[in-house]
């Protein structure tokens, strides 16, 4: 009789299995998200067969080669393409792979090869991301000689023009051309006329008239300095942390951006030392809580309100008040010393000359502090979210964390930066997901016009929300957030978030009011400028910008207090926390976000 092999039995015994797991993976589909990712798994795998070097091997390039033109095929799938238009990240992958490909047919030797992956490349959908790129790239310049391929380069170099020409961005020159003071302006109007956010937060406002009143004011200038001052209050009047002119760095910088290494701050209508943030000062006597009484021998607020206060774009009178005096109210030239009066707690006052220059390195606000106070209370402190340095701290120290009774997150020095390195946090509080906000930003239609639209706007992410960390992740004790108007653009965003979970207490002074998606571009002269281009919300469309985040617990620090060491709003938190402080709950003014 026929024996069946064990080997054979074992295959046969799990041949269902097999087929079943087969079956089920064919029936599963596929997703954008599981494609965007095959595609940059591929383009991991190409470099790490080519290496980052400018001369790899020919044997490696062409196994780069091989990969992402099989990569490039899989792209073109019926239902890789189907997905691909509702998913921007999956189309763009598209575009990356093309152009990766033209750069490994350039360095071996391939320009026909190049030309025609960049033909492929060329269209509408992705011209004005590469062009500069392919213009510019040595490993090109055979491909681009290509005749058919010429025509479609300075067709796309024409319609990148339209919004990235370098034409006005003009060096520095003491004193600008009124041809170039002009352009200046009116690349400032038109930007901010056709992407600004919040015009409707503006009654009666007319930017056309504006912009009329503020030309003849642009030409009569005598220098540039004088020109660039009047372009910050140009855009000074559309009230608006994200949308402001600043030196772009050289003389222009020098002559404006130049400070001691101090950072003062607004208390009860007195402004106080917050930072001293150089050693050697701090050696001389000059401390933080100091109250600066006289600026060049004005009182230092009438100094701030002459000489700081009207080139600070901001969004509330908080937002204002920061960029008056903690970041700009001792800037000026390099070449020229400030003097500053100041008063200790017993009323003593003293003199200093302070160069604005010549210092060596600021030392560096520390990003993150995490400290377990009295109460088994953790306290995070986290200065910025730039980076993500305050989440790694976070999760580093998670299990002490976890084992606390209560969290406090303190964002009052928290200018903002990457909004996720926020969130991820978040994700930490909640078992649920969760939207962040809502968001709108401007929608134009030429045709639309034509036919008499207005001023439009668009809803974005609608469908996007953030995942909680996990059931092992997750912190459930009673959570304070401390806020400032310092807190500001990406804090103001995890605020936002925040109060959407219904997480916990805010406690502090309203937040600055401002975040968004800004759009830079460049003026003559050395001048950059962005404008505001997103609104955004609440989760539930009630809007905050312009209002700033609230606290539902109010505090502000006092002089005195201040000046003896304590910390007000840290000990407010720490009442309510235990128990004995019930929060105040303080109306303000609500509005939902424009439905235009």
């Amino acid at each position: 009789m026929y024996q069946i092999a064990p080997a054979m039995r074992q295959f046969l015994f799990l041949l269902p299995v097999l087929l079943s797991v087969a079956i089920a993976k064919a029936q599963t589909p596929l997703t954008a998200e599981a494609a965007h990712d095959y595609l940059q798994n591929e383009r991991a795998r190409m470099l790490a067969t080519v290496g980052r070097g400018d001369h790899p091997p020919l044997d490696s390039l062409q196994k780069g080669i091989g990969i992402l033109q099989k990569a490039f095929s899989y792209s073109q799938r019926p239902e890789v393409t189907a997905l691909a238009q509702t998913s921007r990240s999956l189309y763009a992958r598209q575009s990356d792979i093309l152009f990766d490909l033209a750069q490994l047919q350039g360095m071996a030797g391939q320009p026909a090869a190049a030309a025609a992956s960049l033909r492929r490349l060329l269209v509408p959908a992705f011209a004005g991301t590469y062009i500069k790129e392919i213009l510019k790239e040595p490993f090109l310049t055979a491909a681009r000689q290509d005749p058919t391929l010429k025509p479609l380069l300075e067709r796309a170099q024409s319609v990148d023009n339209v919004f990235n020409s370098g034409v006005l961005a003009t060096p520095y020159q003491p004193n600008l051309s009124v041809a170039e003071k002009v352009a200046g302006l009116s690349k400032l109007w038109e930007e901010a006329k056709y992407n600004f956010a919040y015009f409707d937060h503006l009654p009666g406002f007319d930017w056309d008239k504006l912009y009329l009143d503020y030309l003849p004011q642009v030409q009569a200038t005598i220098s540039t300095l004088a020109y660039f001052r009047l372009l910050q209050t140009f855009y000074a009047q559309l009230h608006d942390g994200h949308t402001n002119v600043w030196a772009n760095g050289g003389p222009l910088a020098d002559s404006v951006g130049a400070r001691p290494p101090l950072r003062a701050h607004l208390v009860a209508g007195r402004v106080l030392v917050r930072d001293v943030q150089q050693d050697s000062l701090r050696r001389t006597g000059l401390v933080p809580g100091l109250e600066i009484v006289q600026i060049d021998g004005l009182p230092a607020v009438a100094y701030a309100d002459r000489y700081v206060r009207p080139y600070q774009s901001g969004s509330t009178t908080q937002n204002v008040d920061v960029q008056t005096y903690t970041y700009n109210l001792l800037r000026g030239p390099k070449t020229r010393p400030v003097r500053l009066t100041f008063r200790d707690a017993k009323g003593h006052e003293f003199t200093r000359v302070l160069p604005r220059s010549g210092y060596g390195k600021f030392t560096p606000k520390v990003p993150v502090r995490l400290r377990f106070l009295p109460g088994n209370v953790a306290y995070l402190q986290v200065n910025e979210f730039e980076t993500n340095a305050g989440f790694k701290r976070f999760v580093a120290a998670f299990d002490s964390i976890r084992k606390t009774s209560a969290l406090i997150i303190d964002l009052r020095q928290n200018g903002g930066g990457n909004s996720g390195n926020g969130y991820d946090i978040l994700s930490y509080l909640t078992d649920k997901a969760y939207r962040a906000g809502s968001y709108q930003s401007r929608i134009y239609s030429a045709v639309g016009r034509a036919r008499g639209e207005g001023v439009r706007f668009e809803e974005l992410y609608k469908t996007d929300t953030w995942s909680p960390a996990g059931v092992n992740k997750l912190y459930t004790k009673p959570v304070a957030v401390l806020i400032s108007g310092e807190t500001f653009s990406a804090a103001e965003d995890f605020c936002s978030a925040y109060v959407g979970l219904k997480r916990g207490i805010l406690v502090g002074e309203p937040t600055g009011g401002s975040t968004g998606q800004p759009l830079a571009f460049p003026l003559p002269g050395g001048i950059m400028a962005r404008v505001c281009t997103k609104r955004d919300a609440y989760p539930d469309g009630t809007e905050w910008n312009g209002l700033g985040i609230r606290p539902t617990l109010p505090v502000r620090p006092t002089v005195a207090a201040l000046q003896a060491g304590r910390d007000p709003v840290l000990e407010a938190a720490l009442r309510a926390l235990n128990g004995s402080a019930k929060p105040v709950k303080q109306e303000g003014p609500k509005r939902k976000i424009a439905r235009q």
